[in-house]
């Protein structure tokens, strides 16, 4: 290896050789991919090939950067997206020692190469699987089509191994026993920043909370949205269907799609009606109403009439600001030498925000997903990330997409234009400032609106995960897992424990 590794990530990636497949929990910025080259390396050692899986396209060229970096050897490490043709793509797969690629490429290359014999299909030619962001193994995310193909594939030549990277893998037990199964686990390797082989590394990140008060004229359009929703929740519960303004938007989602199998039309307009005003009311909340108005000016293109209190609440907010953003502008204002990065949950309102601050003579600019923009998207991201590290812009306004696993260079501040419901999101967020030095994350809370109540849904949410954690810490090694499976929980090892089986993988460099 190129970079000097601690001593618990080689601790780490020592249990993964030994113990088979194996899940890592770390917090973020501790170094999770040199775990992967490093577990990797001793396979490519034996002239064994090794696949490492990232959500995004992004990911995977951050990864391609970073592991042509790490080691010392010069692999053939290929970035494999679906912009290649498919059987370039299979040329790549039979040759190149490493390669990076999404769980969804690697899906349909499984599912078009893949037989009786041979059930993983190009994943024959791999030894390892490293796959990164691991929490999203669940459900019918591509990762577990992956992960139970190789699991097939192993059956007949051969164990592959899995090693899952993660730093927030969920808030309760099923959904950890979830990700525990999609990937067969055999072991788990668990670091906490209380860990005394982590803590000395841990930056310290202050978090403040932010409060506004919304205006008269955003709480009359509120209150008229809430109206709808109140007469639309009593018409779908004489239709025998129980929702209410209080309803969280994950269990309207599931019975939206329950409506839709079930063809249930009778009900769709009306659940269709009060959707739009739930999510018009977040939108004033929580976003902006510029950003409500745009979501309104859709509406309109996509139906014929809309309710007339959408229009009216768009009318009640003309030339109204949101009072987080004069908060968002006196912080940054406060901070004119740090490296800042907002998230905003919707693309309307991270424009909105980089115009705002652009008007009040600060250098930013979006980060956004690839939408419908394909590789020119892809570049842009890119770009924006390199302008970004070099400080041609000093402020960096991120939809979701800079949460995950992007490494987002030498950022001081993080400011949260709204709370997110989400243990998972909240952590990501946060990871994104503090790697090597201390940092701040600042949330702006609207009172007494769903911000406030998304908040202590994210702490509650965050403090269950680090319990069940702390609960699989203190398992025995050769414990029983949820589902009756023996699976075995690493501790830190004390320094002065035997020469590490990494040692004689790999040697020292």
């Amino acid at each position: 290896m190129k970079l000097m590794s601690r001593e618990y990530q080689e601790r780490i990636a020592e249990s993964a050789i030994r113990n088979g497949n194996t899940l890592v929990v770390l917090p973020t910025g501790m170094g999770k991919t040199l775990i992967g080259a490093l577990v990797m390396e001793k396979f490519l050692k034996e002239k064994k090939r090794c696949l490492f899986l990232a959500p995004t396209r992004p990911l995977v060229a951050q990864h391609g950067k970073r592991l042509n970096e790490y080691f010392y050897e010069s692999y053939d490490i290929a970035q494999v997206t679906g912009q290649i043709k498919k059987e370039d793509r299979r040329i790549l797969y039979e040759k190149s020692d490493v390669i990076i690629s999404t769980p969804q490429t690697i899906k349909n290359d499984i599912e078009s190469t893949a037989t009786e014999d041979n059930p993983g299909g190009i994943l024959s030619n791999f030894s390892c699987i490293v796959v990164d962001e691991c929490h999203r193994a669940v459900g019918q995310y591509a990762y577990t089509y992956v992960a139970n193909s190789a699991i097939e594939q192993g059956k007949k030549n051969g164990k592959i191994l899995l090693l899952g990277l993660t730093a927030s893998p969920g808030g309760s037990a099923s959904k950890i026993k979830e990700i525990t199964d999609a990937l067969s686990i055999d072991n788990v390797e668990i670091r906490t920043e209380t860990d005394s082989d982590v803590s000395k590394y841990i930056q310290n990140i202050n978090i403040q909370w932010k409060e506004v008060e919304l205006s008269q004229e955003m709480n009359e359009a509120i209150a008229l949205l809430k109206e709808l929703m109140d007469e639309k929740s009593k018409t779908l519960g004489e239709l025998n269907i129980m929702i209410s303004r209080k309803t969280p938007r994950g269990r309207l989602s599931q019975i939206y799609r329950r409506l839709i199998d079930n063809k249930y039309m009778a009900a769709l307009g009306h659940f269709a009606m009060f959707y739009n005003a739930f999510h018009g009311v977040e939108l004033i909340e929580s976003e902006s109403p510029l950003a409500y108005s745009k979501f309104v000016e859709r509406l309109k293109e996509r139906k014929k009439r809309v309710d007339w209190r959408f229009t009216q609440a768009a009318n009640k907010l003309t030339n109204i600001e949101h009072p987080k953003m004069k908060v968002l502008i006196d912080l940054i204002s406060e901070r004119k030498e740090k490296k800042i990065i907002v998230f905003a949950q919707y693309r309307d309102q991270v424009n909105h925000i980089v115009d705002k601050l652009s008007e009040s003579g600060f250098k930013a600019k979006p980060f956004l997903g690839k939408g419908n923009g394909g590789v020119a998207a892809v570049r842009e991201q890119k770009k924006t990330i390199t302008e970004f590290a070099n400080g041609d812009i000093d402020i960096l306004v991120a939809s979701s997409i800079g949460e995950e696993g992007i490494d987002i260079p030498a950022a001081d501040t993080a400011i949260f234009y709204e709370p997110v419901p989400s243990e998972i999101r909240s952590i990501q967020r946060r990871g994104r400032v503090g790697r090597t030095k201390e940092g701040e994350v600042i949330i702006l809370v609207a009172k007494g609106t769903k911000d406030e109540v998304f908040k202590y849904v994210s702490l509650a949410k965050e403090k269950k995960m680090k319990g069940i954690i702390r609960s699989l810490k203190k398992e025995k090694k050769n414990s029983t897992d949820m589902s009756g499976n023996k699976f075995q929980i690493r501790e830190p090892q004390p320094k002065e424990a035997k020469q590490s089986l990494l040692s004689e993988f790999l040697g020292k460099q």
